[in-house]
């Protein structure tokens, strides 16, 4: 059996989905293509978006005539439940919502129409259909994705304090500095090759450190944190992701958030994650195009992948930054800012965006690539929909 991850619905999980399918995200230790090949093997992963798959391996056609699994990645398995049937079956999520289908031939199905087959409720199985729900699962993800690893073993560090060791895996190549609090008393802590933790840190798990990360002197990873790969990450985390290539490396909060790839956070930028008034958060979401209410108390900030954020910035609770956006240093950021918008309301021009990109990705040896430009491009055109409306914050 085949098992397809298909790129469905990807409008939902804006602005991350921009540049990437959604099986290529990470919520806990692996992405949901990681996990969901390790779960089940013989796993891959497809999107019909054009301009992403010069960018993503897709699925092979040769492959196309077996039985397939088709999945929508962004799930939360409570159990790991067989999927194999007899027949046709299509699967529904703890909450009555399609998720998946068993083919016993192989096409590319519309969860969007009616089945001809069996339905089948499968209750240890949760669609997650909003990017804000990541946050609902880093703490049990981390420690569900840490069983699978099948990796418990450290060196010892000297200097080093380390409590809850059955639930520490630390790579033998990193390196840790004097000083460093290591708790997995609450979760475990999964540190990735080639990362480096910088003296008088403290790590408090669930927590993941992906490759090549580093974490900065007397950082705070209080708990539900997902870094990597290839992150500077510093001050105090909570509650957050900062996905790949992204740079968070000095004092400042970070709570209740969740920060793409190729991300500059200013020094002294601060997000808040609680109201005053104490009351519920909204936020944009791009598949409404407007704000609608997350029925959450504590909610940071989305921002999108390629958004610098000036020094000393504040960004209030429920704003969510989209691609390829910039803010001014030394103000408060609030609500929606569309992606491309340059400082404050001024359109970015799109040759300085793909110029930003270059130069940052220059400075992690990577380079920017023909594809990887005509996928700009098509994100600015397609992001153009969204820039009619932008959100006016009120008190509540």
């Amino acid at each position: 059996m085949i098992t397809l991850l298909v790129d469905y619905n990807w409008e939902k999980f804006l602005p991350f989905s921009w540049t990437r399918p959604l099986w290529d995200l990470r919520m806990g230790i692996f992405t949901f293509l990681q996990r969901i090949g390790k779960l089940y093997g013989n796993v891959y992963g497809y999107t019909h978006r054009e301009y992403l798959r010069g960018l993503f391996s897709s699925y092979p056609e040769d492959k196309w005539t077996e039985q397939t699994l088709l999945l929508i990645p962004t799930i939360y398995f409570e159990e790991y439940p067989d999927f194999r049937r007899n027949k046709d079956t299509l699967f529904l999520d703890k909450y009555n919502r399609p998720f998946g289908v068993f083919l016993k031939n192989f096409r590319i199905f519309d969860f969007t129409k009616e089945f001809d087959g069996a339905i089948e409720k499968i209750d240890s199985v949760i669609l997650i259909e909003r990017p804000w729900e990541f946050l609902d699962y880093i703490s049990s993800q981390i420690e569900k994705d840490y069983k699978i690893s099948n990796k418990k073993s450290f060196k010892p560090y000297k200097g080093v304090v380390m409590v809850g060791t059955t639930e520490i895996f630390i790579d033998t190549s990193v390196e840790v500095e004097p000083g460093v609090i290591i708790d997995a008393s609450e979760g475990p802590v999964y540190i990735d090759s080639g990362a480096k933790i910088m003296g008088n840190s403290y790590i408090k798990g669930p927590v993941y450190i992906g490759k090549s990360s580093t974490i900065m002197p007397l950082t705070k990873l209080n708990k539900n944190v997902v870094i990597g790969p290839v992150v500077k990450a510093g001050g105090e985390i909570t509650n957050s992701i900062i996905w790949g290539y992204s740079n968070k490396q000095h004092d400042g909060f970070l709570g209740d958030s969740i920060i793409a790839e190729w991300v500059n956070v200013g020094a002294g930028t601060q997000f808040s994650n609680l109201k005053n008034t104490y009351g519920t958060i909204k936020m944009f979401y791009y598949p409404q195009k407007e704000e609608i209410e997350t029925n959450r108390q504590f909610l940071g900030a989305l921002i999108g992948p390629h958004a610098k954020i000036g020094i000393n910035s504040i960004i209030n609770c429920g704003t969510v930054m989209g691609a390829f956006t910039s803010t001014v240093g030394g103000k408060i950021t609030s609500g929606f800012i569309p992606d491309f918008t340059w400082i404050d309301d001024e359109e970015m021009d799109l040759n300085k965006a793909i110029e930003i990109a270059k130069r940052m990705m220059i400075r992690r040896d990577f380079s920017l690539t023909e594809k990887y430009e005509s996928m700009i491009r098509v994100i600015y055109e397609l992001s153009k929909q969204y820039k009619k409306k932008r959100s006016a914050r009120k008190r509540s």
